[in-house]
């Protein structure tokens, strides 16, 4: 435990000296103060409250709240292994003490619980601050989105979400040869996780949802969105439902990936 101990002293005294990591630890605050503050003050100058673009902009913004933390977390855990991978650090860890394993199993922690704090600011810190600000009207009804969030489904969402950090994280140091491979995949990829805003029309509202379930964040954003849109459907799953499935959906992937990334490194 010493060990670990250690390189979490180490892990937190480096933290701010790269920029690329440094960016993505404020990233959550930017995003709230953008989703929270500056979008629903320029909705307010620029269209009525009950305009369809403004209905869209913030169910765009919050599938967006709701998608980016995990996939950001997940690429600083990637870029951490990419750069370790390009400096031999990996091979100088496979013959200490802490085995590769054992540090690959601490970085996919140590970033979990960055993940689930970047999601509760982005989303908790949208509740506190800006729930009266995303009122929408949405079939006929006036619906506030965050007030339909309770803290129980909040909190049960930060943490099923955040779960896909290693998958994300594990594939792009095991695809990509360098960190700009890895940016380069990071933005590819980014358009994938708004796709479960797909869920909103009305071809993928019954049976045809599930055609998405491909998609690790679908299974986290769908039952939010069931929530907090009053989304009633016979094809719909209960909230805890759509929750168990992801969760167990993203480990599984996440244990595939982290295999690969093992064997592609070829140390233990």
């Amino acid at each position: 435990m010493k060990k670990y101990a250690g390189l979490l002293k180490y892990e937190l005294k480096t933290l701010f000296k790269d920029s690329m990591t440094l960016f993505m630890l404020i990233y959550p605050v930017m995003m709230l103060f953008i989703m929270g503050f500056v979008l629903p003050e320029i909705l307010e100058k620029t269209a009525s409250a009950d305009t369809n673009a403004t209905t869209y902009t913030l169910l765009i913004g919050f599938v967006v709240v709701l998608s980016i933390g995990g996939f950001i977390s997940g690429a600083m855990l990637g870029f951490s292994l990419l750069e370790n991978k390009d400096e031999n650090t990996l091979v100088n860890i496979a013959v200490s003490p802490i085995t590769v394993t054992g540090y690959t199993n601490f970085k996919i922690l140590y970033t979990y619980l960055i993940a689930i704090m970047g999601n509760f600011i982005m989303v908790g810190g949208l509740k506190i601050c800006a729930t009266s600000k995303y009122q929408i009207q949405y079939m006929g009804q006036t619906i506030n989105l965050l007030e339909s969030l309770g803290w129980g489904h909040a909190w049960v969402f930060i943490l099923t979400s955040s779960l896909i950090v290693p998958l994300f994280a594990l594939v792009i140091s095991s695809i990509a040869k360098n960190k700009i491979e890895g940016f380069a995949f990071m933005k590819s990829s980014g358009l994938i996780i708004m796709l479960p805003l797909l869920t909103l029309l009305n071809a993928f509202m019954d049976w045809k949802q599930y055609l998405l379930g491909i998609l690790p964040n679908f299974w986290t954003i769908k039952p939010l969105l069931n929530l907090v849109l009053s989304l009633d459907s016979s094809s719909n799953l209960p909230f805890y439902g759509y929750m168990i499935i992801g969760g167990a959906y993203a480990l599984g992937l996440s244990l595939l990936a982290y295999r690969m990334f093992l064997k592609r490194a070829n140390l233990k």
